[in-house]
């Protein structure tokens, strides 16, 4: 019975072996095939043709804090106001270049939007996990542009623009966050895959844009849970826009937003069958949302 049981027990271990070790080939495969099919960043070829028949086109701006130096796009067209747009992960400045042409925007504000620590142009391949010292890496653009600033983040860049907004409350006037990733409790347990990411066996494998993300992602949970007391500080105009369709973000963190928002004036919106890709999906919703707070910003409405 003992010797049946070490047996059965035996190849339950090795079911699992298996299965874990299929797994990690699985990403490996997939990784591969979305890494040539889907660019995360525009080169710099891509980015001037976008522009070539635009009216107006944005400039590129470094500066360097810690020893990193950083890379934004700017349009600043001498505007009393300023937009600055964060991406998630992973990504670039040109997740929203799409805003960069919109003179309903341009019009009234400075656009700004950075490649977070470690992508695109700004120290790549170094990543920060520290959400507070992105969060420090990122200021330098406010102090340089008018207020009043609106901060809009998506997925990753959603708890980035809280983190901004928490730590350096004198510089931001209004969040908005696009389907945000706000809720440790709401992240899914993925070390499974993401631990053996970071393996020197198996790192090497991975498309370098997916370990720079990864370098992000495995510290994520502990992140969140150190922002949890300080979503108190956080009393300027806050909006949460989240697709109840979302497969990458959970829907909950909506419902999230709402119980911590408690000393902000804050509206969470929530779209039936919309999935992640609001800032794409969502534009002019997007779009009619930063009008609005910056409406409400200057007329003393808060909201």
């Amino acid at each position: 019975m003992f010797l049946m049981l070490m047996k059965k027990k035996s190849k339950w271990f090795k079911r699992v072996r298996i299965g874990c070790f299929s797994s990690v080939v699985l990403i490996v495969v997939l990784s591969q095939i979305v890494s040539g099919c889907i660019s995360f960043s525009k080169s710099d070829k891509e980015v001037a043709k976008f522009f070539e028949d635009q009216p107006v086109k944005p400039v590129s701006d470094t500066y360097t804090v810690d020893d990193y130096e950083m890379h934004y796009k700017v349009l600043d067209l001498k505007q009393p106001a300023t937009f600055v747009f964060i991406h998630g992960t992973p990504g670039s400045w040109d997740a929203f270049i799409d805003y960069f042409v919109d003179s309903t925007l341009y019009n009234k504000a400075v656009i700004v939007s950075p490649d977070r620590p470690g992508f695109g142009k700004s120290s790549y391949g170094k990543p920060i996990a520290s959400l507070e010292t992105q969060a420090k890496y990122l200021a330098p653009i406010l102090e340089k542009y008018p207020a009043p600033r609106i901060l809009i983040g998506h997925s990753l860049g959603g708890p980035i623009v809280a983190r901004m907004a928490m730590d350096f409350p004198e510089l931001v006037d209004g969040i908005i966050m696009l389907a945000p990733a706000l809720s440790a409790e709401l992240e899914p347990h993925e070390d499974w895959f993401r631990v053996p990411m970071r393996w020197p066996i198996i790192e090497g494998i991975f498309p370098k844009i997916f370990r720079i993300s990864n370098e992000e992602l495995i510290f994520l949970r502990e992140e969140l849970e150190l922002m949890m007391p300080l979503w108190k500080d956080v009393t300027m105009p806050s909006v949460v826009i989240q697709g109840e369709a979302d497969d990458l973000v959970h829907p909950g963190n909506g419902a999230f937003a709402d119980s911590v928002l408690v000393n902000a004036p804050h509206e969470i919106i929530m779209l039936p069958k919309q999935n992640h890709f609001l800032p794409w999906n969502e534009s002019e919703l997007v779009k009619k949302t930063i009008l609005e707070m910056l409406e409400g910003i200057r007329s003393g409405a808060g909201s």
